[in-house]
C-alpha cells in the first residue's frame, strides 16, 4: 500500500472510531438531559436575562416568548437594540402588554468604542441590572424549554467554585438545502466535538448561544468591557473566567437555534467565519481534518485504485456516518423530523473540508454585513476598504 493510501486509510479508521465514540457519549448525555432538574434553593437566585437583538426574523417573537414563559420565580428580562429603528424593538414593545407581570426592559443604544456590537449592547444592558446575582446571556435566535432556567441555576449553584454554565444547542432547519446543511453542521459536527472535548478535558470556554454566569465571576474577569473588541466573545468569556479560577460546566439543558441560511453563499460565509474564528482561538482545531471521514474515504479510493479494501472502507465510513448522524439528530437531540437529512451528512462533510481549506488563507470574516480582520490576540478590526 502506498503512503497516501495508508494515511487516508488511517484517517478513515480514526473517523469511524470518532463516530462511534460520539454516539456513545451522546446517548449518555441524552439520559442526563432527560432527567428532572435538581431542586432550587429556598431563596431563589435573582437572575437577569440579557438578550441583545439585531433585526426581527420570523422566529424572533416565539424565541422571546419561550423566555418570558420560563418556569422560574425571580427573573428579569433586558432586551437590547442599537436604536428604535431596529425592527426588534417593535417586537419587544408588542410583547410587553401580553406579560404584564414580567419585568421587561428595552435598552436602546450601544457603548461607544466597541468593535463587537453585541458587547456594545451588553455593557449598557448589564448596567441596568445592578441587583442581578446571576446573568443569563442568550442570542436572539435561541429558544428554550420551560425548565431551562431551573436546570441552569441549580447546576450553577451546585458548587461554589462553578462560575459559569454553558449550553449545547441543536439547530432546526428552515427548509432549503443551505439551511439543512447549516443545521447538519451544528447537530453532527459541533455538538459531538463539544461532547467529546468536555469528556477528555475540563471546559475552559463557553458557547455563545447561552451562557449563565455569576455576577461576581463576571466582575472578577473585568466585566463585558474586557470583551469589547473580541470576535469570539463567548469563547473568551469562559476562558477569562477559567483563568480567574472558576470552574465551567456544560448544562443538561439543550437550547434550540434556527438555521436560516437561504443561499449556499450564506452557509459558506457563516462556516468560514466560524472556522477562522475557531482557528485563531484554538489552533489545535486544525487537527479535526483527520475526522473528515468521507473526504479521506474518497482519497483512499483514488490512492488505492478502488481496491476491495478501499471500497470496503469507503462503504463503512459512509454507512457509519449516516447511521450515527441519524442517531445524533433523533435520539440525542430530539429532532426526529430531521433524521432523514442524515443522508446529506457525507456531502456536508465534503463541503466542510473545502471550508477548512479556505479558512487557512485569511483572517478576514463577514459579520452582519461588515468585513472584520481577526488579530493574533483574538481582537478584531473593521476593514473599511
Amino acid at each position: 500500500m502506498n503512503l497516501p493510501a495508508a494515511f487516508s486509510a488511517a484517517c478513515c479508521i480514526v473517523s469511524l472510531l470518532y463516530y462511534i465514540a460520539a454516539s456513545v457519549i451522546g446517548m449518555r448525555f441524552a439520559r442526563r438531559a432527560s432527567s428532572p432538574p435538581a431542586p432550587l434553593s429556598k431563596v431563589a437566585t435573582r437572575v437577569v436575562v440579557l438578550k441583545p437583538l439585531h433585526g426581527a426574523g420570523r422566529d424572533l417573537p416565539n424565541n422571546l416568548i419561550s423566555y418570558l414563559e420560563l418556569d422560574y420565580p425571580k427573573v428579569e428580562f433586558v432586551f437590547g437594540v442599537s436604536s428604535y429603528e431596529d425592527e426588534a424593538a417593535a417586537v419587544v414593545v408588542a410583547l410587553k402588554p401580553r406579560y404584564p407581570f414580567r419585568q421587561i426592559t428595552l435598552a436602546v443604544g450601544e457603548e461607544p468604542g466597541c468593535v463587537n456590537r453585541k458587547i456594545a449592547k451588553l455593557i449598557g444592558m448589564a448596567e441596568r441590572s445592578a441587583r442581578a446575582e446571576m446573568f443569563l446571556l442568550s442570542d436572539a435566535d435561541v429558544s428554550v424549554e420551560r425548565d431551562h432556567l431551573r436546570r441552569v441555576v441549580s447546576e450553577l449553584e451546585a458548587d461554589e467554585q462553578i462560575g459559569l454554565i454553558t449550553c449545547l444547542y441543536r439547530a432546526k432547519a428552515s427548509g432549503g438545502l443551505a439551511s439543512r446543511l447549516g443545521a447538519l453542521f451544528v447537530n453532527t459536527d459541533f455538538v459531538p466535538l463539544v461532547m467529546i472535548s468536555k469528556t477528555i478535558e475540563p471546559l475552559r470556554y463557553s458557547l455563545g448561544a447561552t451562557v449563565a454566569i455569576k455576577s461576581k465571576a463576571l466582575e472578577a474577569l473585568g466585566g463585558f468591557p474586557r470583551l469589547k473588541d473580541l470576535l469570539a466573545d463567548d469563547y473568551y468569556l469562559g476562558k477569562f473566567a477559567s483563568e480567574r479560577g472558576y470552574k465551567i460546566r456544560l448544562s443538561s439543558s439543550i437550547v434550540t437555534v434556527r438555521s436560516e441560511e437561504r443561499r449556499f453563499a450564506e452557509f459558506w460565509n457563516h462556516q468560514l467565519r466560524w472556522i477562522r474564528t475557531y482557528r485563531t482561538t484554538r489552533p489545535i482545531s486544525l487537527a479535526t481534518i483527520v475526522l473528515h471521514g468521507p473526504f479521506w474515504a474518497l482519497v483512499l479510493l483514488a490512492a488505492g485504485h478502488c481496491s476491495i479494501f478501499a471500497l470496503s472502507l469507503f462503504a463503512a465510513v459512509i454507512i457509519t456516518r449516516i447511521a450515527t448522524s441519524r442517531l445524533m439528530i433523533g435520539k440525542v437531540l430530539g429532532l426526529n423530523d430531521q433524521r432523514s437529512d442524515a443522508w446529506l451528512a457525507p456531502l456536508k462533510d465534503l463541503v466542510m473540508t473545502a471550508v477548512w481549506a479556505a479558512g487557512l488563507f485569511s483572517n478576514e470574516v463577514r459579520w452582519h454585513g461588515r468585513r472584520l480582520r481577526i488579530q493574533p490576540d483574538g481582537t478584531m478590526r473593521e476593514v473599511l476598504h
